[in-house]
């Protein structure tokens, strides 16, 4: 005589199961990349690239060797294992600065973001160390001691880009209030400067001072050169 045992129903466990097993992949692959981009933005641009790149080949490599064996011995394992831990290592090793030397300045993390300019920014120039310019549509620059400065309608701020065409030669634009007159301008209290620069480059400098607070005639000058100077102007957004 044979007897029925009724087996305990297993179906909330199964579906409990299956349901943690894709999470938890989920987990280690949030994981995963999170420690990836971290190891990114400790590294240089190059750095970075390389990194990837050999993460993804290990990745790939250890994924090719799972599918390819129902079993894997000692050794594989081990080498599917290190495929993808080996990247991860070096990555760790230089993001903590033990080996590599990179400079903290140099690191993805320190690099600054894409800069995109109004195209109604007001623009000054340099080319010499003797005056302004002020850039025209003919690609040149006409020397200049008066700056027209129409605010950017993108900018709430006291904005400006300033173009430094003098290779090898720094320069910079400090905008203060104008003591003394037109005919014979003198800096007053200084309202903003950019930072200087070495040519040839630009500056899209974008200040904390509120634009109200900067007055219908302010002087200009050059902190490295004192002589370049001149008088601006403000007008009205467009």
């Amino acid at each position: 005589m044979t007897t029925t045992t009724d087996r305990p129903n297993s179906g909330p466990r199964t579906a409990k199961h299956a349901l943690l097993v894709p999470l938890a992949v989920l987990g280690v692959m949030v994981l995963f990349i999170g420690l990836i981009a971290t190891l990114l933005l400790f590294n240089t641009k190059t750095g970075a690239l390389v990194l990837a790149a050999l993460a993804a080949g290990g990745v790939l490599f250890s994924v090719s060797l799972l599918a390819s064996r129902d079993r894997l011995d000692r050794g594989q394992r081990f080498a599917a294992v290190g495929a993808g831990v080996l990247p991860l290592l070096v990555g760790g090793l230089i993001a903590t600065s033990l080996i590599g030397g990179i400079d903290p300045a140099d690191q993805m993390r320190n690099v600054q973001p894409l800069t995109v300019v109004p195209e109604d920014a007001p623009v000054i120039a340099a080319e010499n160390s003797n005056e302004f310019c002020l850039p025209d549509d003919a690609g040149g620059c006409e020397p200049t001691d008066t700056w027209e400065f129409t605010p950017s309608e993108a900018e709430e701020t006291i904005a400006y880009l300033f173009d430094n065409l003098e290779a090898g030669v720094p320069h910079n634009v400090v905008l203060t209030t104008l003591d003394g007159s037109a005919d014979s301008p003198a800096p007053g209290d200084e309202l903003v400067a950019s930072e200087v620069i070495t040519g040839p480059a630009q500056e899209w400098f974008v200040s904390e001072a509120p634009l109200d607070e900067l007055p219908e005639e302010f002087y200009f000058f050059c902190a490295i050169h004192s002589n370049m100077d001149g008088v601006g102007t403000l007008a009205a957004a467009e």
